[in-house]
């Protein structure tokens, strides 16, 4: 009898660590015919370390179907969970973030934070929904009440707070003719971001952009340049190809630029000159920008990251904005 037990475990053990690797699949983004060659590489270590149990690293299953079968059980048990524990919320708001997928398809981002009556609060991806669909179909499904939304948050983006189509008006309309009512807030990272663009520096980026984008873009200049930071033994082995429309991570990139600016001679060997680079008060300019994106990075970061509280992320701009203050007194 000991014997059927001992496979039961070891075939229980192998399904678990089935739903483990594939778990890891879904959270890193990755092929779900990724699952194969894991196994093949697993096998391999188990050969060389422990031959004994090969034939049970052998009964793991990671093939392609079977990894997409655990991923949509994986997903419908979350579900099944979050469904329960909405049933015990006492309120709930919703945000919604708009982007671009690979297909440029706008897709809609559906977070949910709800609390019961113990105060245990519950914060998770509610959905994923092109714009085209109705997004009142993910708060349905959920059997979520609508009485009991108290607030959309959105980026400020025109398709989000139109008076009369917008996404938090149309979700507020709802929520009155269930007999709620919800506030429309806007999101505090990108209200931070709007504050950061305000920033008069143009005469700094837009070199600094064109040179790093003109080093990326081209894969002879971009491989001698590497080459050339490695040879004159630099603090960093690259620069930082910026994308302006990531402008939270503009920092990054004329940071390690601005580390650069005493071996310039290599641009002007590729025909890409940059007369700013001997102008002192340009420079001063950039070591400035380079300073206070380094410092907004830091507000940014502060701001994200899971379960944060309203007052917490309050806290956090209101000592940037002290900082702030004590610049100004030193540069006055």
């Amino acid at each position: 009898r000991a014997r059927p037990i001992r496979a039961r475990e070891s075939n229980e053990n192998a399904t678990r660590a089935s739903y483990e690797v594939a778990t890891l699949i879904a959270k890193n983004c990755k092929s779900f015919a990724e699952g194969d060659f894991i196994k093949e590489c697993v096998m391999k270590m188990v050969e060389n370390i422990c031959p004994e149990k090969k034939q049970e690293f052998a009964n793991i299953c990671l093939a392609r179907n079977t990894v997409a079968r655990r991923i949509e059980e994986i997903s419908s048990d979350i579900k099944r969970q979050l469904t329960s524990k909405g049933v015990d919320f006492d309120f709930f708001s919703i945000a919604c973030d708009e982007s671009t997928d690979l297909s440029d398809t706008a897709q809609l981002l559906i977070f949910m934070r709800g609390v019961d009556d113990e105060m245990n609060v519950t914060e998770e991806l509610l959905d994923l929904q092109s714009l085209t669909d109705q997004t009142s179909s993910a708060i349905d499904d959920m059997k979520l009440p609508w009485n009991k939304v108290t607030g959309i948050i959105t980026d400020g983006a025109p398709a989000m707070v139109g008076e009369r189509s917008g996404l938090s008006t149309l979700i507020c309309n709802k929520v009155i003719e269930e007999g709620g009512k919800a506030i429309k807030l806007h999101c505090i990272i990108h209200q931070q971001v709007l504050c950061a663009k305000h920033l008069k520096y143009d005469h700094v980026m837009k070199p600094v952009l064109k040179t790093i984008n003109f080093i990326r873009s081209k894969a002879l200049c971009h491989h001698q340049f590497k080459q050339f930071l490695l040879d004159i033994q630099a603090e960093y082995e690259d620069v930082l190809y910026h994308n302006d429309v990531r402008w939270l991570n503009r920092g990054s990139a004329p940071q390690r630029f601005y580390s650069l600016k005493g071996n310039r001679r290599i641009l002007g060997n590729k025909g890409q000159p940059m007369r700013e680079l001997s102008d002192p008060i340009w420079l001063a300019d950039l070591g400035f920008l380079v300073d206070i994106t380094k410092h907004l990075n830091v507000l940014n970061t502060s701001l994200q990251g899971k379960d944060a509280a309203v007052n917490q992320l309050y806290s956090h701009l209101k000592t940037f904005g002290t900082k702030l203050q004590l610049f100004i007194r030193q540069l006055s």
